[in-house]
């Protein structure tokens, strides 16, 4: 008896414990683009500028959420561990010594979608809903909330 106590005590803790969603970030390109995935440090490179190239060598348009959004604000802490500030400090820095320029920011999803399926060579990244036929996953980013 004092088994099935603990066991449906157990049982009710987990069903009143927090759940982890895990939600995911997509990072996407032209489907003609010719590379089919890239790593975590690739993807780092390219959007903490840097290479300027992806990894085929092909020149790369980096395109990044608006400054303040929440999209923006969860694929750097996911990507480089760093905060809206202190990718804005670090940009700040390699634009005042002209070793690199930052991503190009647009407004909205939609338009990041847009860009990137009228050019090859744009990359940027989105939230899983917001896939179209235009553009493929060249990597995923997880979340936990």
């Amino acid at each position: 008896m004092t088994r099935l106590i603990t066991l449906l005590a157990l049982c009710f803790s987990l069903l009143l414990s927090p759940l982890v969603v895990s939600k995911e970030l997509y990072v996407v390109v032209n489907k003609q683009n010719p590379i089919a995935k890239i790593t975590k440090q690739q993807l780092t490179d390219l959007y903490m500028g840097r290479s300027p190239y992806f990894p085929s060598g092909a020149a790369v348009l980096k395109l990044d959420a608006p400054g303040g959004s929440t999209l923006r604000e969860e694929f750097y802490r996911e990507l480089v561990s760093m905060s809206l500030p202190e990718v804005n400090a670090y940009w700040a820095r390699l634009m005042f010594s002209g070793r690199a320029t930052p991503p190009m920011q647009v407004a909205n999803e939609q338009d990041m979608l847009k860009l990137i399926s009228q050019n090859p060579n744009a990359i940027g990244y989105i939230p899983a809903g917001a896939m179209n036929e235009e553009v493929k996953v060249l990597f995923v980013i997880s979340m936990a909330d």
